[in-house]
């Protein structure tokens, strides 16, 4: 399991410096990253002080800086003073920093604010709700761009996962601020399956700089006393939620048990606590130990319940069989309903929801009422072909549709 993790981590390091506007990386100064791992973070964040001004006084004088490389030591230091040195306020001051210094550059603002997150957060645990709220929306609009913008899978998956969390983020905050009878969540239903927890890694990466020397000595960490003993605030949440996955990387065991336990207790509520719940369930169900999945199912039924949410845990009939997708996407299109008629797809395309909305409702409508039935070609437990024919110009033309089983649920590629 351990070599596992460090091929993911390898994947990671090699991945962040070529990847999109998602990518963010840091290299600390090894002074600095000694006072780090020694765990004097007194001293690193005396020292990263030290680095940031010198950078700015060197940009003061027209030196050439790497604004991108200062933005994540603010970032750095930030998170060092709110998870480490528990002194938020001096954080909210470090992150506002780095939000400025992203915003002077062209290129960098083109990068997610991961920095809203945090500044959301320090205004929530303040009780500036409405502050707070300021910054999820804005970093929610954010992300809704970045999901036009983004083009490798990777990110688009990722960006995807994350504006439902911030999602999630907002429905918990109106749960304080409004009555119960006007809260009305604005994730309203969470497909909870296996395909983002791979990319789990690569989530701690991008929102908690600190994870690639935190996860430096991972060999030694007893994970279920790391997760008791760490803050309960966002960053460690994240950074958390990739050490659980890690530990069960190979097998669900007595040790990866603990450290899931752990962090039920620990974030009893939080975004990733339903992701792990569902994999654990998934695990026991697939496992005949139906005393420990049904524990899971109750408990992410409470959670739905309490947040008026549809929590799905299992593959979704409407997509049981090519036949029953293609049957889903055609009363979709017939009813211009954009946003199920992407639920028939693979995760990650985008270009068909570009073409749908400049096609508009109307034309939807239109096009779904002429879809026929599609007829088999070939068919195996993980992909299948099938074939549909359109008239056009008084012909009929084959049109191929590829379907992929994604956890026991098919799904279309374009065609």
């Amino acid at each position: 399991m351990r070599k596992v993790l460090w091929i993911l981590l390898l994947v990671i390091l090699i991945w962040i410096p070529h990847s999109s506007s998602l990518s963010q990386s840091i290299e600390l100064h090894p002074e600095i990253k000694k006072s780090y791992m020694a765990s004097d973070y007194v001293t690193t964040a005396k020292l990263l002080e030290q680095q940031i001004k010198q950078m700015k006084q060197r940009a003061l004088k027209g030196e050439s800086i790497s604004l991108q490389d200062l933005y994540m030591k603010c970032l750095f230091l930030a998170q060092i003073y709110m998870r480490k040195l528990n002194q938020p306020d001096t954080a909210l001051s470090k992150y506002l920093e780095a939000n400025e210094i992203r915003k002077s550059s062209k290129e960098m603002s083109k990068f997610a604010p991961v920095e809203f997150l945090y500044i959301a957060e320090i205004y929530e645990r303040n009780n500036n709700l409405p502050k707070a709220m300021e910054y999820y929306r804005n970093l929610l609009k954010e992300f809704l761009a970045l999901q036009e913008r983004e083009a490798d899978d990777v990110s688009i998956i990722m960006v995807e996962d994350l504006t439902k969390f911030i999602k999630y983020q907002i429905d918990g905050l109106n749960m304080k601020i409004l009555p119960t009878k006007d809260y009305k969540p604005l994730l309203k239903k969470l497909k909870l399956s296996s395909q983002y927890n791979e990319f789990s890694p690569f989530l701690a990466m991008l929102l908690v700089p600190t994870t690639q020397y935190d996860f430096s000595s991972i060999d030694k960490m007893d994970f279920a006393q790391t997760i008791k003993q760490s803050p309960t605030d966002l960053a460690s949440m994240i950074q958390n939620y990739a050490l659980v996955l890690a530990v069960s990387a190979s097998s669900v065991n007595e040790a990866s048990e603990r450290a899931m336990e752990a962090y039920l207790l620990k974030y009893p509520e939080g975004y990733y606590s339903l992701s792990l719940r569902y994999l654990f369930c998934k695990f026991y169900r697939e496992n005949n130990q139906l005393k420990k999945a049904d524990r899971m199912a109750r408990e992410l039924e409470s959670i739905a319940r309490k947040r008026g949410m549809e929590i799905v845990i299992g593959p979704d009939k409407r997509f049981s069989s090519p036949e029953k997708t293609w049957e889903t996407y055609r009363n979709a299109m017939k009813a211009g309903d954009i946003d199920t008629v992407m639920e028939c797809y693979v995760p990650g395309i985008r270009k068909e929801r570009e073409i749908f909305t400049l096609l508009g409702k109307e034309k939807m409508k239109e096009v779904g009422k002429d879809l026929r039935d599609i007829e088999k070609i070939s068919a195996g437990d993980q992909e299948a072909e099938y074939y549909i024919l359109r008239k056009q110009k008084g012909k009929d033309i084959s049109y191929f549709i590829h379907f992929h089983n994604i956890d026991g649920e098919w799904k279309m590629t374009e065609f």
